[in-house]
This record gives C-alpha cells, structure tokens and sequence, in this order.
C-alpha cells in the first residue's frame, strides 16, 4: 500500500538542480510515478490514487513545508469530500482555513512563498488529473502518455504565469467549467447545474479581487444563483444580495430579487445578467418601492469600479488630430510558416485587401481562443503604430455600440506606446504608470487589472518593442521581451510591433519571439510564450499612412 509520507520524502530527495529541462521533469516525474505503482498513462479512478498522482506531477522542486501541507489529514479530507461531491470550492475554503489557523502556513510564508496561492495551484493540478480519469473509455483508451502529462505541464505553465491567488481562482474556475467533468464520481453538483455558472465564477474572481466578503448565503437553481456580499462603507459594510442570471434580465426576475432582499434583509438588492436587460425590468428598478434594487449587466457592473473614459478620450484625440480615421490605408503582410520539427520556414502566405487585410485578420485571430499573442513587423514607414491606433479606434467603436445596447461588449482595446515606458523596470510598474498616472484610469489596485485580462476583457497593444531594446544586448532584448510576456496568460489576446531592422533575419525574429536563443532567462518563471508574426510589407512613399509630426506625438515608427 502507498503511504503519502512515502511519497513525500521521496519527493524531498530528489536532486531537482540535475532537471534542467522539461523533458527530465517528465522523465522524473514518470519514473517515480511507476515506483509508487501508479500509471502515468492511465491515473486510478478512485480518490487516493488521484492525489497520490497530482502530488507527484505537482510536488516535484517543491520545498518540504508545502509538501507536509497536503499530509495532513484535515486537508486529504477535504479533498476527499470535494472528490466525491465534485465540488472543488470545498477543498479551496477548507484549505484557506487551515493556512490561517495553523503554523505551518507562516513556515512557507517564511520561504517568501504565499501558501493559498501554492495550495490553489495543487488545487487546479488535482482537478486536470481527476477529469482525465472521468474521460469516456474509448477516448482515454486513445489517450497517450504525453497527452495527460502535457496537459498538466501547460497547466503548471499558465500557473506560473498568474501572480495573484485571484487569478489562480478564476483559472480553476474555467477548468471546472469546461465541457469534461471537473471532477468524478458524483453527478455534476448543483453549482454546475447552474446555467449561469460561468458567471458566477467571473463575478466570484471580480469580488474577490474588489476584497468584497462573501457571508454563507448561497442559493443555486438552474436558472439563477444568489450570494449576499458585504462591501466595505464609511461606517462598517454595505449587505447587498446578489442574482446572477445567464438569460435576459425579465420584471419577473425583479420581482423575485425584491422578496429575496425582503427575506435576507440587505441592504441592497443586485440582478446582474451576462445578457441584455429587458426595458420593463428597467423601468420597475426605478419605481420608489425599488429604489434599493438594480440591474446590471456584468460589464456594467465592472464599470462601476473601472473607468476608462479618460483613456478613451485620449485614444479618440490622437485618431482624430492626426487624421488615422480618414487617411489610414489597409496594410498587406506576409506571414511565414514554420516546420515544427526542424523549425524551417516552409511556406509563406500573402494577405491583402482581398482577404480583409491586417485587419480582417486580427479579428478572426480574436475570435479564435487558442490564439493568445501576436507580434507586428515593419520597416520604418510600414504603418504599424497606425495600424494599432486605427484598430484600437475601429474596436472602441465596437466596444461603445455594444455598451449602448446593453450587450456583451468586444475586448477593450488598450494601445500602450513603449516609448512612454522604455525605462520601466518591469510590467507592472509599466502599466502602473499607463492606467493611473498618464490616463489617471480609475482601478482599484493593479490587481484589477490582472482580472480584467484574466476574463478576458482586454486587448492589450504594446506598439514599438524597439524602443526598450534599441541599445540593449541580445540577453536585454530576451529580457524585455519576458517581461511583457508575463500579462500572456490564459484567455488574454496581445499584440506586439516592432521594427524588422531590429530582427533582420526571419528566423531571427523567430528564434526572438519562441525563445530559441540560449540566453539566461533564470529569474524568469513562465515559458516561453508562441508568438505568432506577421510581415508587414513596406509602403513606397505615396502610400505611407504616417508622417513626421505623427512621431514627434505618439512615437511612431510608422
């Protein structure tokens, strides 16, 4: 029989200096996968043998006090009972408790590591292994043994790349969430029988972000969900009950919010949909018996805390002054293929305005989900700082049109000149500086933000990688390039220009972006990220979309 303090001392005397790659990792992990009998290719469908596995595809290069975390028995249970009512809330709320109430949270504290957000980590581990046990026969008996353990190295990568415990819970969030079981065994629990459980979980990962408290109040029904959260006032909290709808908000929905705040006693009473907001349920909010009632759409409910306006305004003045809304011409590119075994160019295609020009494709490479970064190359004079205010511009009209008409609103186009910022140390103080000093953006914190682009809610435009990198060596270059990479996480879509003179060869600007150059990126915790490049073609003269006070204003390298 396999005892877990086994498992966990053998994990503690592995010499993780000898992995230095991913596919040792892998090595290793399989190899002690099969000494504790365990088959890396098919996990055991029962609650042990899933977190003897997910502890050993998550524990190894973990240090000792995180792994005597999931030893003890309090936390086992709590796995084991989330297991068995397919309830991964339970084994997070059970797991917080204990990290408050016992010592063995601040010794890993004490190792400048925050333990929720490890133990959310194992959490999302745990859940990818347990679905796959769940997986049809005839399709796990197809499965291969890279197939599960690549699944669960992605995972850890999209991990490491969250740096907030919230965005960790959105991302189990969107696991439990996908069409698999989350987890086995039992039928899917009334949470996920929900229909507007998706929203539930991005307003879950939004409060908890805005450090609203949620009481114990919970009711789940097919058609709607209810939470009560306080929201901190001048004097105590404000008690508002909250009613998630995934369908259109109806003065039938009204009614029943107003006898729930009756009967819980709030403050307030919220209705928020992922859809429209039907006019008679507007009007009924509005009556004097229900003025302490509202209704919301989710991204009207976000811009009660994020306003962008200023930002906007901003955006608007430079199209307008500079003329990019009437002068600005559909770009051609080139974009090369690659073999992905020898990394070779293969082929290359040519997109103009008989396919929608750059575009055309941006939009269908939004609408794509597995496509999260693209990079923008040009000569001087290509038109890549126009290209991203006119497209910024073209997607903020969207954006308002939507929002008139109370629909779910396209991505906020968010065009950041690395000029401004080419002495910013790192990411976060970049953007720190783009949202509330020169846009003075109302966010609260730069946590907020992260959400936002957790969910799915921005089109992040960093235009002129140049500018960080013109005197900088090769090794800065990689550098510059990672940290901008860090916002690249799971459901965030950003673009990257940069001059070609700066890359001069193809494979060059390739090996750039996939991270092939053998560089020292040690102090750099994610992977490397895909992008995807695009060539513009150059303009001749007659044709340029900028010209020279255009530079002088918005740093353009045209």
């Amino acid at each position: 029989m396999v005892i877990i303090d086994d498992i966990i001392s053998t994990i503690v005397g592995l010499q993780v200096s000898d992995l230095k790659s991913q596919l040792e990792r892998h090595e290793a992990v399989t190899k002690l996968l099969q000494q504790f009998n365990l088959d890396p290719d098919r996990p055991p469908a029962d609650f042990r043998g899933v977190y003897h596995y997910a502890l050993v595809e998550y524990g190894i290069g973990k240090p000792k006090p995180i792994l005597e975390l999931f030893q003890q028995n309090r936390i086992q249970e709590a796995f084991r009972y989330a297991f068995e009512n397919n309830n991964p809330a339970i084994a997070i709320a059970q797991g917080e408790d204990f990290i408050n109430e016992y010592d063995l949270g601040e010794a890993i504290r004490e190792l400048s590591i925050e333990p929720k957000r490890e133990f959310a980590a194992f959490v999302a581990v745990f859940i990818e292994i347990a679905k796959h046990t769940r997986t049809p026969v005839e399709v796990r008996r197809d499965y291969k043994l890279e197939n599960l353990q690549k699944r669960v190295a992605d995972l850890q990568e999209r991990l490491d790349r969250l740096s907030t415990l919230e965005g960790i819970h959105t991302e189990i969030a969107r696991i439990a969430a996908q069409n698999e079981l989350a987890l086995p065994a039992a039928e899917p629990s009334t949470q996920q029988k929900c229909q507007a459980f998706g929203l539930a979980q991005q307003m879950r990962g939004w409060f908890e972000t805005l450090n609203y408290r949620f009481e114990k109040y919970e009711v789940w029904d097919e058609n709607y969900f209810e939470w009560i959260i306080d929201i901190p006032a001048r004097r105590g909290y404000d008690r508002i009950l909250v009613r998630g709808l995934e369908k259109e908000v109806q003065i039938s929905d009204v009614a029943a919010l107003r006898q729930s705040v009756n009967e819980q006693r709030t403050d307030e009473g919220w209705l928020v949909s992922a859809r429209q907001i039907n006019r008679s349920a507007l009007y009924a909010v509005e009556r004097q018996e229900n003025c302490n009632l509202f209704c919301y759409t989710f991204d009207a409910l976000v811009d009660e805390v994020a306003d962008f306006s200023r930002y906007f305004g901003w955006l608007e003045a430079q199209v307008k002054l500079w003329g990019i809304d009437q002068r600005y011409r559909p770009l051609a590119f080139i974009k090369e293929e690659f073999d992905a075994v020898t990394q070779q160019g293969s082929a290359s295609s040519r997109y103009d305005e008989r396919d929608g020009s750059i575009d055309g494709y941006i939009d269908s490479w939004l609408d794509n989900p597995t496509k999260e970064h693209l990079s923008v190359l040009g000569n001087v004079g290509a038109g890549k700082t126009w290209f991203t205010f006119h497209y910024a511009w073209i997607t903020l009209q969207r954006y308002r049109q939507a929002k008139k008409r109370g629909i779910e609103r396209p991505r906020l186009p968010l065009v950041i000149p690395l000029q401004d910022y080419a002495k910013a140390g790192s990411v976060e103080s970049l953007l720190s500086e783009f949202f509330f000093r020169k846009h003075e953006i109302f966010l609260p914190g730069y946590s907020a933000f992260e959400q936002l682009n957790q969910m799915g809610k921005l089109l992040l435009i960093f235009d002129g990688l140049e500018e960080m990198a013109a005197q900088a060596e090769p090794q800065q270059r990689m550098q510059n390039f990672w940290e901008l990479a860090k916002v690249v996480i799971p459901k965030a879509k950003v673009i990257l220009t940069c001059r070609t003179e700066y890359f001069p060869q193809m494979r060059a600007e390739r090996a750039l972006w996939n991270d092939q150059w053998q560089v020292s990126t040690r102090n750099l915790t994610a992977e490397a990220p895909q992008f995807e490049v695009l060539q513009l073609e150059t303009l001749n003269p007659n044709e340029q979309n900028s010209d020279v006070p255009l530079k002088l204003e918005i740093g353009d390298r045209a």
